[in-house]
């Protein structure tokens, strides 16, 4: 396990944004299931790391690496919470992976703001039309289809940063099937260099027949990292949402109603027992009564 994050800067996927996140997580939370003493201890450590200056980043970077708990690589330092493993390589495509992951996530935060943007040109062109300034609402309207078409443009690009990311991983996968192939390939050819059975025949045909399907799954294998683009029906996604609004819809009225009967029955239990002091009460009126007309 191992975290990737910028070297530089205060970003939220930054070295320097990290430690003073966990800083005021330390700084704030209490653990119940430490001692006073390592409460304490934690609570000054996440103060100096809530207020961590660059000069401290630089440091605890520093410290990190030279212990073996982290290496810095283009920009990026890679955390490793139970040190650098002694057979570890710093891979182009975990790099790639962490690009794609932190522009995601720039991107769904932009298409957030777009989506505000959207709601207020709409009220602000209703509220302009409402007071016959026709000239200010269409401005408003104009700006909120220009909203509207850079948030489609987002959301085609985030959509070709998924399928690329998977992409990416299935190619990481393959490569790691090829290899296992490979290894085993070697290791039959080692079995069969070890026991002395080249004469027999049968062993001959066997062998034969395995080579071809290794160079079977070699094919395989070069074509798996080729994948063809997915095309996606935009009616079907549209059918799959709205079944999916009517399901929430369903689940919302069945809650409603569950809480209108758990009213219903907190209701008849107050009642209830007024029901049974009034009955009593009448009671104890009528047999007063009747003791001072006797």
């Amino acid at each position: 396990e191992r975290v990737m994050l910028y070297r530089n800067g205060w970003d939220t996927c930054s070295f320097g944004s990290f430690c003073r996140q966990a800083g005021s997580h330390f700084a704030a939370d209490q653990h119940h299931n430490t001692t006073t003493a390592t409460n304490a201890r934690e609570k000054r450590l996440g103060k100096i790391l809530s207020d961590i200056s660059e000069r401290g980043v630089d440091l605890l970077a520093s410290t990190l690496c030279k212990s073996n708990y982290a290496l810095i690589s283009q920009e990026i330092i890679t955390l490793f919470p139970g040190g650098v493993p002694c057979n570890f390589e710093p891979c182009q495509s975990d790099h790639a992976l962490f690009q794609i992951h932190v522009t995601k996530i720039t991107i769904q935060n932009r298409m957030l703001r777009l989506e505000q943007d959207v709601n207020v040109a709409k009220r602000n062109a209703v509220k302009a039309q409402r007071n016959d300034m026709t000239q200010l609402a269409m401005v408003h309207m104009r700006r909120r289809k220009a909203v509207l078409e850079e948030l489609e443009r987002c959301a085609s690009i985030l959509t070709n940063l998924d399928s690329s990311e998977l992409r990416l991983e299935r190619a990481k996968n393959d490569v790691q099937l090829v290899q296992s192939y490979t290894l085993l390939k070697t290791a039959l050819q080692d079995i069969r260099a070890s026991n002395d059975i080249m004469g027999s025949e049968n062993v001959e045909d066997l062998m034969l027949d395995i080579r071809e399907e290794m160079e079977d799954v070699g094919e395989i294998g070069g074509d798996a990292i080729i994948y063809p683009e997915v095309v996606i029906d935009e009616d079907e996604l549209n059918k799959e949402f709205k079944l999916l609004e009517m399901e929430c819809e369903k689940e919302q009225c069945s809650e409603a109603n569950d809480d209108e009967v758990q009213e219903k029955q907190s209701d008849e239990r107050v009642v209830q027992p007024l029901e049974v002091q009034q009955t009593k009460g009448s009671d104890n009126t009528s047999s007063k009564a009747e003791a001072v007309a006797a």
